[in-house]
Protein backbone atom coordinates (compact mmCIF):
# COMPACT_ATOMS: atom_id res chain seq x y z
CA UNK A 1 0.00 0.00 0.00
CA UNK A 2 2.63 2.31 1.44
CA UNK A 3 4.63 1.87 -2.17
CA UNK A 4 1.39 2.33 -4.21
CA UNK A 5 1.27 5.52 -2.82
CA UNK A 6 4.81 6.56 -3.07
CA UNK A 7 4.24 5.51 -6.72
CA UNK A 8 1.35 7.98 -7.33
CA UNK A 9 2.76 10.93 -5.36
CA UNK A 10 6.07 10.01 -8.07
CA UNK A 11 3.58 10.01 -11.00
CA UNK A 12 1.74 13.42 -9.71
CA UNK A 13 4.95 15.12 -9.29
CA UNK A 14 6.79 14.53 -12.61
CA UNK A 15 3.49 15.75 -14.15
CA UNK A 16 3.65 18.74 -12.24
CA UNK A 17 6.80 19.06 -13.22
CA UNK A 18 5.84 18.74 -17.13
CA UNK A 19 3.26 20.81 -16.62
CA UNK A 20 5.10 23.39 -15.23
CA UNK A 21 8.05 22.86 -18.03
CA UNK A 22 5.98 23.16 -21.33
CA UNK A 23 5.42 26.87 -22.71
CA UNK A 24 1.83 28.24 -22.64
CA UNK A 25 0.27 28.04 -25.84
CA UNK A 26 0.52 30.93 -27.71
CA UNK A 27 -3.10 32.92 -28.44
CA UNK A 28 -3.16 33.22 -31.89
CA UNK A 29 -5.97 35.26 -34.17
CA UNK A 30 -6.58 33.87 -37.68
CA UNK A 31 -8.16 36.43 -39.61
CA UNK A 32 -10.25 35.58 -43.47
CA UNK A 33 -9.95 38.70 -45.10
CA UNK A 34 -11.34 39.40 -48.04
CA UNK A 35 -9.46 42.26 -50.19
CA UNK A 36 -6.03 41.45 -50.88
CA UNK A 37 -3.29 44.28 -50.12
CA UNK A 38 -1.85 46.23 -52.96
CA UNK A 39 1.88 47.52 -51.41
CA UNK A 40 3.92 47.45 -48.21
CA UNK A 41 4.60 50.85 -48.53
CA UNK A 42 2.12 52.57 -45.80
CA UNK A 43 2.02 55.43 -47.92
CA UNK A 44 0.49 54.04 -50.82
CA UNK A 45 -3.12 54.66 -50.94
CA UNK A 46 -5.74 51.57 -50.16
CA UNK A 47 -8.44 50.57 -47.91
CA UNK A 48 -7.41 47.40 -47.49
CA UNK A 49 -3.64 48.36 -47.44
CA UNK A 50 -4.44 50.50 -44.28
CA UNK A 51 -6.52 47.85 -42.90
CA UNK A 52 -4.09 45.60 -42.25
CA UNK A 53 -0.93 48.14 -41.28
CA UNK A 54 -2.69 49.64 -38.99
CA UNK A 55 -1.52 46.64 -37.11
CA UNK A 56 2.12 48.48 -37.78
CA UNK A 57 1.96 52.37 -37.92
CA UNK A 58 -0.35 54.53 -35.93
CA UNK A 59 -0.78 58.60 -37.41
CA UNK A 60 -0.72 61.69 -34.88
CA UNK A 61 -4.82 60.98 -34.74
CA UNK A 62 -6.62 58.00 -34.78
CA UNK A 63 -10.01 57.35 -35.83
CA UNK A 64 -12.56 55.67 -33.67
CA UNK A 65 -14.92 53.02 -34.53
CA UNK A 66 -16.97 55.85 -35.81
CA UNK A 67 -14.44 57.63 -37.34
CA UNK A 68 -14.30 60.62 -35.08
CA UNK A 69 -10.77 61.49 -34.40
CA UNK A 70 -8.66 60.73 -31.12
CA UNK A 71 -5.37 61.06 -29.43
CA UNK A 72 -2.83 58.68 -30.77
CA UNK A 73 0.99 59.38 -31.20
CA UNK A 74 -0.40 63.18 -30.79
CA UNK A 75 -1.80 63.88 -26.86
CA UNK A 76 -3.15 67.07 -28.40
CA UNK A 77 -4.05 69.76 -30.99
CA UNK A 78 -5.17 73.08 -31.16
CA UNK A 79 -4.64 75.97 -33.97
CA UNK A 80 -2.44 79.23 -33.03
CA UNK A 81 -4.00 80.85 -35.61
CA UNK A 82 -6.07 80.26 -39.04
CA UNK A 83 -3.63 78.66 -40.86
CA UNK A 84 -1.20 77.61 -38.13
CA UNK A 85 -1.76 74.00 -36.23
CA UNK A 86 0.61 72.96 -33.40
CA UNK A 87 0.41 68.75 -32.56
CA UNK A 88 1.80 68.15 -29.24
CA UNK A 89 3.48 64.48 -29.20
CA UNK A 90 3.43 61.29 -26.54
CA UNK A 91 6.48 61.17 -24.68
CA UNK A 92 8.35 58.27 -24.12
CA UNK A 93 6.68 56.59 -27.58
CA UNK A 94 9.39 54.04 -29.43
CA UNK A 95 9.55 52.58 -32.77
CA UNK A 96 10.09 48.98 -33.16
CA UNK A 97 13.65 49.15 -33.91
CA UNK A 98 14.06 50.97 -30.14
CA UNK A 99 14.23 54.77 -31.18
CA UNK A 100 12.30 57.26 -29.51
CA UNK A 101 9.35 59.23 -31.42
CA UNK A 102 10.53 62.48 -32.44
CA UNK A 103 8.77 65.47 -33.93
CA UNK A 104 11.42 64.87 -36.80
CA UNK A 105 10.42 61.83 -37.25
CA UNK A 106 6.57 63.47 -37.93
CA UNK A 107 8.08 66.00 -40.32
CA UNK A 108 9.56 63.32 -42.09
CA UNK A 109 6.83 60.81 -42.41
CA UNK A 110 4.60 64.21 -43.63
CA UNK A 111 6.69 64.94 -46.24
CA UNK A 112 7.21 62.05 -47.62
CA UNK A 113 3.85 61.29 -47.92
CA UNK A 114 2.86 64.88 -50.12
CA UNK A 115 5.66 64.00 -52.33
CA UNK A 116 5.50 59.95 -52.90
CA UNK A 117 4.73 59.78 -56.54
CA UNK A 118 2.09 57.36 -57.72
CA UNK A 119 -1.46 56.77 -59.22
CA UNK A 120 -2.80 56.28 -55.30
CA UNK A 121 -1.22 58.61 -52.56
CA UNK A 122 -2.58 60.66 -49.86
CA UNK A 123 -1.52 63.89 -51.70
CA UNK A 124 -5.36 64.53 -51.97
CA UNK A 125 -5.65 64.34 -48.35
CA UNK A 126 -2.30 66.50 -47.58
CA UNK A 127 -2.71 69.18 -50.41
CA UNK A 128 -3.49 72.24 -48.00
CA UNK A 129 -0.13 71.52 -46.57
CA UNK A 130 2.15 74.63 -46.75
CA UNK A 131 4.93 73.44 -44.85
CA UNK A 132 5.70 71.16 -41.67
CA UNK A 133 7.67 72.68 -38.50
CA UNK A 134 9.48 70.83 -36.01
CA UNK A 135 9.23 73.08 -32.91
CA UNK A 136 10.86 71.03 -29.91
CA UNK A 137 11.47 67.83 -29.42
CA UNK A 138 7.51 66.48 -29.00
CA UNK A 139 6.12 69.69 -30.73
CA UNK A 140 5.01 69.61 -34.80
CA UNK A 141 3.61 72.97 -36.79
CA UNK A 142 1.56 72.66 -39.65
CA UNK A 143 1.11 75.69 -41.35
CA UNK A 144 -1.46 75.38 -44.42
CA UNK A 145 -2.27 77.19 -47.32
CA UNK A 146 -5.88 78.77 -45.96
CA UNK A 147 -7.76 77.36 -42.78
CA UNK A 148 -7.94 73.92 -42.83
CA UNK A 149 -10.83 72.58 -40.61
CA UNK A 150 -10.43 68.39 -41.08
CA UNK A 151 -6.27 68.93 -40.68
CA UNK A 152 -6.68 66.22 -38.23
CA UNK A 153 -9.10 64.23 -39.83
CA UNK A 154 -6.98 63.90 -42.32
CA UNK A 155 -3.46 63.79 -40.43
CA UNK A 156 -5.41 59.97 -39.25
CA UNK A 157 -4.62 58.24 -42.46
CA UNK A 158 -0.76 59.12 -42.29
CA UNK A 159 1.80 56.54 -40.77
CA UNK A 160 4.57 57.94 -39.08
CA UNK A 161 7.49 56.14 -39.14
CA UNK A 162 10.87 56.69 -38.37
CA UNK A 163 13.34 59.38 -40.15
CA UNK A 164 16.62 56.97 -40.43
CA UNK A 165 14.75 55.51 -42.89
CA UNK A 166 15.85 58.08 -45.30
CA UNK A 167 14.87 59.08 -49.02
CA UNK A 168 14.05 56.43 -51.40
CA UNK A 169 12.84 53.52 -49.62
CA UNK A 170 11.87 50.85 -51.80
CA UNK A 171 8.89 48.85 -52.10
CA UNK A 172 10.82 45.81 -51.58
CA UNK A 173 12.38 46.78 -48.15
CA UNK A 174 8.83 47.35 -46.53
CA UNK A 175 7.43 44.07 -47.63
CA UNK A 176 10.54 41.88 -46.63
CA UNK A 177 9.81 43.55 -43.01
CA UNK A 178 13.20 45.40 -43.33
CA UNK A 179 11.70 49.23 -42.87
CA UNK A 180 8.42 47.92 -41.91
CA UNK A 181 9.09 49.88 -39.12
CA UNK A 182 6.21 51.71 -36.88
CA UNK A 183 5.07 52.20 -33.24
CA UNK A 184 1.93 50.26 -33.45
CA UNK A 185 0.98 47.59 -31.27
CA UNK A 186 1.94 44.39 -33.50
CA UNK A 187 5.35 44.37 -35.69
CA UNK A 188 5.55 42.68 -39.18
CA UNK A 189 5.85 39.18 -39.58
CA UNK A 190 6.06 38.18 -43.09
CA UNK A 191 3.69 38.98 -45.95
CA UNK A 192 3.38 36.19 -48.48
CA UNK A 193 1.21 37.56 -51.64
CA UNK A 194 -2.19 37.02 -52.74
CA UNK A 195 -1.86 34.15 -49.53
CA UNK A 196 -1.38 35.79 -46.02
CA UNK A 197 -0.04 38.12 -43.90
CA UNK A 198 1.03 38.07 -40.20
CA UNK A 199 1.83 40.01 -37.23
CA UNK A 200 3.57 39.77 -34.05
CA UNK A 201 2.97 41.02 -30.42
CA UNK A 202 5.19 44.69 -29.98
CA UNK A 203 5.89 43.52 -25.83
CA UNK A 204 7.00 47.51 -25.90
CA UNK A 205 3.72 49.11 -27.25
CA UNK A 206 2.68 52.34 -25.16
CA UNK A 207 -0.27 51.46 -25.13
CA UNK A 208 -2.71 48.82 -24.28
CA UNK A 209 -1.05 45.50 -24.14
CA UNK A 210 -2.57 43.28 -27.11
CA UNK A 211 -3.90 39.64 -26.02
CA UNK A 212 -2.56 38.11 -29.30
CA UNK A 213 0.69 36.51 -29.80
CA UNK A 214 0.25 36.37 -33.17
CA UNK A 215 -2.41 37.54 -35.94
CA UNK A 216 -2.61 35.68 -39.29
CA UNK A 217 -4.83 37.73 -41.78
CA UNK A 218 -5.61 34.72 -44.91
CA UNK A 219 -6.37 36.50 -47.80
CA UNK A 220 -9.55 34.83 -49.01
CA UNK A 221 -11.50 37.03 -51.81
CA UNK A 222 -14.23 34.51 -52.66
CA UNK A 223 -17.29 34.81 -49.80
CA UNK A 224 -17.78 30.86 -50.05
CA UNK A 225 -14.13 30.52 -49.76
CA UNK A 226 -14.13 32.32 -46.48
CA UNK A 227 -17.52 31.23 -44.90
CA UNK A 228 -16.08 27.56 -45.69
CA UNK A 229 -12.78 28.45 -43.87
CA UNK A 230 -14.79 29.70 -40.83
CA UNK A 231 -16.91 26.39 -40.45
CA UNK A 232 -14.05 24.13 -40.87
CA UNK A 233 -12.07 25.99 -37.91
CA UNK A 234 -8.82 27.53 -40.15
CA UNK A 235 -9.92 30.67 -39.39
CA UNK A 236 -11.60 32.09 -36.13
CA UNK A 237 -13.59 35.67 -38.03
CA UNK A 238 -14.07 36.80 -41.24
CA UNK A 239 -14.72 39.79 -42.97
CA UNK A 240 -17.75 40.76 -45.54
CA UNK A 241 -19.95 38.54 -44.04
CA UNK A 242 -23.00 39.84 -45.80
CA UNK A 243 -26.67 37.88 -44.97
CA UNK A 244 -25.96 35.46 -47.62
CA UNK A 245 -22.94 34.04 -46.41
CA UNK A 246 -24.39 34.44 -42.33
CA UNK A 247 -27.01 31.92 -43.70
CA UNK A 248 -25.01 29.24 -44.85
CA UNK A 249 -24.18 28.77 -40.67
CA UNK A 250 -27.96 27.29 -40.47
CA UNK A 251 -29.68 26.90 -37.49
CA UNK A 252 -28.03 26.43 -34.11
CA UNK A 253 -24.68 27.64 -35.21
CA UNK A 254 -21.65 27.57 -33.38
CA UNK A 255 -21.20 31.55 -34.99
CA UNK A 256 -22.04 35.01 -34.29
CA UNK A 257 -22.43 38.00 -36.68
CA UNK A 258 -21.70 41.55 -36.04
CA UNK A 259 -22.44 44.91 -38.40
CA UNK A 260 -22.43 48.12 -38.14
CA UNK A 261 -23.80 50.94 -40.98
CA UNK A 262 -20.67 51.78 -42.74
CA UNK A 263 -19.45 55.13 -44.69
CA UNK A 264 -20.35 53.28 -48.03
CA UNK A 265 -22.71 55.75 -49.77
CA UNK A 266 -25.02 54.33 -53.13
CA UNK A 267 -26.76 56.78 -54.81
CA UNK A 268 -28.10 57.62 -58.13
CA UNK A 269 -25.82 60.18 -60.06
CA UNK A 270 -27.91 61.73 -62.71
CA UNK A 271 -27.25 63.96 -65.91
CA UNK A 272 -27.48 67.70 -65.02
CA UNK A 273 -25.66 69.30 -67.75
CA UNK A 274 -26.36 68.17 -71.14
CA UNK A 275 -29.62 69.11 -72.87
CA UNK A 276 -30.03 65.93 -74.91
CA UNK A 277 -29.02 62.96 -72.65
CA UNK A 278 -27.60 60.41 -74.32
CA UNK A 279 -29.60 57.68 -72.80
CA UNK A 280 -33.02 59.28 -72.31
CA UNK A 281 -35.95 59.21 -75.13
CA UNK A 282 -39.50 59.33 -76.03
CA UNK A 283 -41.74 56.90 -75.74
CA UNK A 284 -41.28 56.27 -79.33
CA UNK A 285 -37.43 55.82 -79.62
CA UNK A 286 -37.29 59.74 -80.60
CA UNK A 287 -34.70 62.51 -78.98
CA UNK A 288 -36.73 64.54 -76.47
CA UNK A 289 -35.84 68.24 -76.99
CA UNK A 290 -34.56 68.92 -73.35
CA UNK A 291 -33.25 66.24 -70.56
CA UNK A 292 -36.01 66.17 -68.45
CA UNK A 293 -33.46 65.14 -65.24
CA UNK A 294 -32.73 68.72 -65.35
CA UNK A 295 -36.32 69.85 -64.02
CA UNK A 296 -36.07 69.86 -60.41
CA UNK A 297 -39.82 68.12 -60.24
CA UNK A 298 -38.76 65.18 -62.62
CA UNK A 299 -35.94 64.35 -59.89
CA UNK A 300 -38.38 65.03 -56.88
CA UNK A 301 -40.64 62.61 -58.78
CA UNK A 302 -38.05 59.86 -58.97
CA UNK A 303 -37.50 60.10 -55.62
CA UNK A 304 -40.63 59.84 -54.67
CA UNK A 305 -41.05 56.29 -56.51
CA UNK A 306 -37.85 54.71 -54.58
CA UNK A 307 -38.66 52.42 -51.83
CA UNK A 308 -35.87 52.55 -49.93
CA UNK A 309 -37.17 50.59 -46.88
CA UNK A 310 -38.53 47.97 -49.51
CA UNK A 311 -35.19 47.95 -50.52
CA UNK A 312 -33.82 46.98 -47.50
CA UNK A 313 -36.47 44.48 -45.92
CA UNK A 314 -37.25 42.50 -49.23
CA UNK A 315 -33.56 42.45 -50.95
CA UNK A 316 -30.50 44.43 -48.76
CA UNK A 317 -31.87 41.73 -45.41
CA UNK A 318 -29.31 42.73 -43.05
CA UNK A 319 -26.62 43.98 -45.15
CA UNK A 320 -27.70 47.91 -45.76
CA UNK A 321 -29.43 50.92 -44.20
CA UNK A 322 -31.82 53.52 -46.06
CA UNK A 323 -29.94 56.54 -46.66
CA UNK A 324 -31.00 60.04 -46.91
CA UNK A 325 -28.48 61.69 -46.94
CA UNK A 326 -24.90 61.69 -47.87
CA UNK A 327 -23.81 60.49 -44.38
CA UNK A 328 -25.35 57.91 -41.81
CA UNK A 329 -26.04 59.09 -37.97
CA UNK A 330 -22.71 59.16 -36.25
CA UNK A 331 -20.66 60.96 -38.84
CA UNK A 332 -20.41 64.80 -38.30
CA UNK A 333 -22.65 66.59 -40.23
CA UNK A 334 -25.70 64.72 -40.27
CA UNK A 335 -28.80 66.17 -39.97
CA UNK A 336 -31.05 64.51 -37.89
CA UNK A 337 -34.14 66.70 -39.15
CA UNK A 338 -33.48 66.57 -43.01
CA UNK A 339 -35.97 64.00 -44.57
CA UNK A 340 -36.05 62.82 -48.33
CA UNK A 341 -39.27 63.10 -50.55
CA UNK A 342 -40.94 59.99 -49.07
CA UNK A 343 -42.16 56.65 -51.02
CA UNK A 344 -45.51 58.57 -52.96
CA UNK A 345 -46.16 56.72 -56.44
CA UNK A 346 -49.11 58.74 -56.92
CA UNK A 347 -46.95 62.08 -55.94
CA UNK A 348 -44.36 61.13 -58.11
CA UNK A 349 -46.99 60.65 -61.02
CA UNK A 350 -48.30 64.07 -60.40
CA UNK A 351 -45.05 66.00 -59.87
CA UNK A 352 -43.88 63.81 -63.57
CA UNK A 353 -47.40 65.36 -64.69
CA UNK A 354 -46.53 68.88 -63.73
CA UNK A 355 -43.17 68.97 -65.42
CA UNK A 356 -45.04 67.88 -68.92
CA UNK A 357 -44.28 64.49 -68.59
CA UNK A 358 -47.66 62.42 -67.81
CA UNK A 359 -46.89 59.64 -70.10
CA UNK A 360 -43.26 59.05 -68.90
CA UNK A 361 -40.16 58.57 -71.11
CA UNK A 362 -37.78 55.72 -72.12
CA UNK A 363 -34.45 55.77 -69.99
CA UNK A 364 -31.35 53.27 -69.75
CA UNK A 365 -29.86 52.61 -66.31
CA UNK A 366 -26.52 51.84 -65.87
CA UNK A 367 -24.70 50.19 -63.08
CA UNK A 368 -22.45 47.63 -61.60
CA UNK A 369 -22.59 43.51 -61.10
CA UNK A 370 -19.54 42.98 -59.17
CA UNK A 371 -18.71 46.28 -56.85
CA UNK A 372 -21.01 46.45 -54.25
CA UNK A 373 -23.32 44.19 -52.59
CA UNK A 374 -26.52 43.23 -54.75
CA UNK A 375 -25.61 46.03 -56.64
CA UNK A 376 -27.54 44.88 -59.83
CA UNK A 377 -30.43 43.53 -58.02
CA UNK A 378 -30.81 47.00 -56.54
CA UNK A 379 -30.65 48.62 -59.52
CA UNK A 380 -33.43 46.08 -60.73
CA UNK A 381 -35.71 47.16 -58.07
CA UNK A 382 -35.14 50.70 -58.74
CA UNK A 383 -36.15 50.33 -62.30
CA UNK A 384 -38.95 48.54 -61.45
CA UNK A 385 -40.22 51.41 -59.20
CA UNK A 386 -39.64 53.63 -61.68
CA UNK A 387 -41.50 51.57 -64.29
CA UNK A 388 -44.56 51.88 -62.07
CA UNK A 389 -44.84 55.94 -62.66
CA UNK A 390 -44.56 55.51 -66.23
CA UNK A 391 -41.30 55.69 -66.86
CA UNK A 392 -39.84 53.08 -69.14
CA UNK A 393 -36.57 52.30 -67.20
CA UNK A 394 -33.54 49.63 -69.48
CA UNK A 395 -31.40 48.17 -67.05
CA UNK A 396 -27.43 47.80 -68.42
CA UNK A 397 -25.24 45.82 -66.01
CA UNK A 398 -21.70 45.32 -65.98
CA UNK A 399 -18.35 44.75 -64.56
CA UNK A 400 -16.97 47.39 -62.22
CA UNK A 401 -13.94 47.26 -64.84
CA UNK A 402 -15.52 48.73 -67.94
CA UNK A 403 -18.19 50.37 -66.03
CA UNK A 404 -15.80 53.64 -64.17
CA UNK A 405 -14.56 54.08 -67.43
CA UNK A 406 -17.60 54.72 -68.84
CA UNK A 407 -18.70 56.53 -66.08
CA UNK A 408 -16.14 59.29 -66.02
CA UNK A 409 -14.72 59.34 -69.38
CA UNK A 410 -16.07 62.62 -70.20
CA UNK A 411 -13.94 66.39 -70.04
CA UNK A 412 -14.11 66.51 -66.00
CA UNK A 413 -14.91 63.89 -65.56
CA UNK A 414 -18.34 63.88 -66.64
CA UNK A 415 -20.55 60.94 -67.45
CA UNK A 416 -20.86 58.89 -70.42
CA UNK A 417 -24.03 57.91 -69.12
CA UNK A 418 -27.67 59.66 -68.11
CA UNK A 419 -28.91 57.87 -65.02
CA UNK A 420 -26.74 55.29 -63.15
CA UNK A 421 -25.69 54.03 -59.86
CA UNK A 422 -22.38 54.54 -58.21
CA UNK A 423 -20.76 54.95 -54.27
CA UNK A 424 -18.76 56.97 -52.18
CA UNK A 425 -17.68 57.32 -48.66
CA UNK A 426 -16.66 59.49 -45.86
CA UNK A 427 -13.75 57.87 -44.96
CA UNK A 428 -13.02 60.56 -42.57
CA UNK A 429 -16.29 60.12 -40.89
CA UNK A 430 -16.95 63.71 -42.30
CA UNK A 431 -19.56 65.02 -44.59
CA UNK A 432 -17.64 67.41 -45.92
CA UNK A 433 -15.94 65.15 -48.74
CA UNK A 434 -18.83 63.69 -49.92
CA UNK A 435 -20.67 66.95 -50.26
CA UNK A 436 -17.16 68.71 -51.58
CA UNK A 437 -16.52 65.82 -53.87
CA UNK A 438 -19.78 65.29 -55.34
CA UNK A 439 -21.80 67.28 -55.27
CA UNK A 440 -20.19 70.74 -55.95
CA UNK A 441 -19.31 72.25 -59.25
CA UNK A 442 -16.39 70.57 -60.51
CA UNK A 443 -13.57 72.99 -60.24
CA UNK A 444 -10.07 71.24 -61.42
CA UNK A 445 -7.96 74.20 -59.79
CA UNK A 446 -9.42 73.64 -56.47
CA UNK A 447 -10.65 70.05 -56.55
CA UNK A 448 -13.95 70.62 -55.67
CA UNK A 449 -16.50 68.48 -57.24
CA UNK A 450 -13.70 65.77 -58.48
CA UNK A 451 -16.38 62.77 -58.34
CA UNK A 452 -19.24 65.10 -59.82
CA UNK A 453 -19.97 62.85 -62.24
CA UNK A 454 -23.23 64.33 -63.40
CA UNK A 455 -22.08 67.78 -63.37
CA UNK A 456 -24.73 69.05 -60.65
CA UNK A 457 -24.16 72.75 -60.18
CA UNK A 458 -25.78 75.22 -57.89
CA UNK A 459 -24.32 78.09 -56.50
CA UNK A 460 -25.99 78.30 -53.36
CA UNK A 461 -24.71 74.80 -53.17
CA UNK A 462 -20.92 75.69 -53.61
CA UNK A 463 -20.77 78.77 -51.60
CA UNK A 464 -22.20 76.65 -48.17
CA UNK A 465 -19.58 74.42 -48.78
CA UNK A 466 -17.01 76.63 -49.42
CA UNK A 467 -17.89 78.30 -46.29
CA UNK A 468 -17.83 74.87 -44.53
CA UNK A 469 -14.18 74.16 -45.82
CA UNK A 470 -12.69 77.02 -44.04
CA UNK A 471 -14.46 77.37 -40.97
CA UNK A 472 -12.83 75.91 -37.74
CA UNK A 473 -15.44 76.61 -35.59
CA UNK A 474 -17.15 73.11 -35.33
CA UNK A 475 -20.57 73.51 -34.61
CA UNK A 476 -20.81 76.60 -36.99
CA UNK A 477 -18.94 74.60 -39.91
CA UNK A 478 -21.72 71.30 -38.84
CA UNK A 479 -24.52 73.32 -39.38
CA UNK A 480 -22.85 74.53 -42.83
CA UNK A 481 -22.67 71.41 -43.91
CA UNK A 482 -26.28 70.77 -42.89
CA UNK A 483 -27.60 73.53 -44.54
CA UNK A 484 -25.47 72.15 -47.94
CA UNK A 485 -27.06 68.65 -47.52
CA UNK A 486 -30.42 69.74 -47.12
CA UNK A 487 -30.17 72.13 -50.04
CA UNK A 488 -28.47 69.64 -52.57
CA UNK A 489 -30.15 66.95 -51.50
CA UNK A 490 -33.74 68.72 -51.82
CA UNK A 491 -33.08 70.25 -55.10
CA UNK A 492 -31.94 66.47 -56.46
CA UNK A 493 -27.79 66.78 -56.77
CA UNK A 494 -27.83 63.00 -56.18
CA UNK A 495 -30.13 60.46 -55.17
CA UNK A 496 -29.56 58.58 -52.24
CA UNK A 497 -30.32 54.84 -51.99
CA UNK A 498 -28.64 52.57 -48.83
CA UNK A 499 -25.83 52.78 -46.73
CA UNK A 500 -23.90 49.48 -46.63
CA UNK A 501 -23.21 47.47 -43.86
CA UNK A 502 -20.38 46.22 -42.78
CA UNK A 503 -20.19 42.84 -41.32
CA UNK A 504 -18.71 40.28 -39.74
CA UNK A 505 -18.80 36.36 -38.61
CA UNK A 506 -17.39 34.82 -36.08
CA UNK A 507 -16.58 31.50 -33.37
CA UNK A 508 -18.32 31.89 -30.52
CA UNK A 509 -15.99 33.01 -27.56
CA UNK A 510 -14.91 36.28 -29.61
CA UNK A 511 -16.20 39.99 -29.38
CA UNK A 512 -15.58 42.60 -32.00
CA UNK A 513 -16.20 46.17 -32.08
CA UNK A 514 -17.53 47.22 -35.78
CA UNK A 515 -15.82 49.74 -37.31
CA UNK A 516 -17.73 52.18 -39.76
CA UNK A 517 -14.86 51.63 -42.04
CA UNK A 518 -15.10 47.98 -42.45
CA UNK A 519 -11.75 47.57 -41.29
CA UNK A 520 -10.92 44.44 -39.70
CA UNK A 521 -8.37 45.12 -36.39
CA UNK A 522 -7.20 42.82 -34.27
CA UNK A 523 -7.35 45.72 -31.52
CA UNK A 524 -10.98 45.20 -31.53
CA UNK A 525 -11.21 41.67 -31.24
CA UNK A 526 -11.09 39.76 -27.87
CA UNK A 527 -12.02 36.83 -26.10
CA UNK A 528 -15.12 36.87 -24.63
CA UNK A 529 -14.07 36.29 -21.04
CA UNK A 530 -11.65 38.95 -21.22
CA UNK A 531 -14.17 41.61 -22.28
Amino acid sequence: MRSTLKGKALIAAMAAACMISLPAVAADLKIGFKSDITSADPHVLSGANRNLWAHIYEGLVEQDENLRPKPALAVSWNTLDQTTWEFKLRPNVTFHNGATLTADDVKYSIDRAIALKGPRTFRTYLKGIESVTVAGPLTIRIKTIGPQPNLADNLSLIAIIPKSLGTDVPEESFAKGATAIGTGPYKFGTWEHGQRVTFTRNANYWGTKEPWDNVIFQILPRDPARASALLAGTVDLIDGATSKVADSFGQGSKFEMASTTSYMLNYIQLDHFRDNSPYIKSNTGAPLPKNPLRDTKVRQAIMHAINRDGIIKFLMKGDGEAANQYVPKSFFGYDPALKLPAFDLQKAKSLLAEAGYADGFKMTMHCTNDRYVNDAKMCEAVAQSLNQIGLKVDLSTMPYSVFIGRATKGDNGASEFSFFMVGTGAVTGDSLQPLSSVSHTVDAKSGFGANNYGQYSNKEVDSLIEKAAITLDEKARADLQRAAAQKALLDGAIIPLIHVKASWAFKKGLTITPRSDGFTHAMNIRETSAK
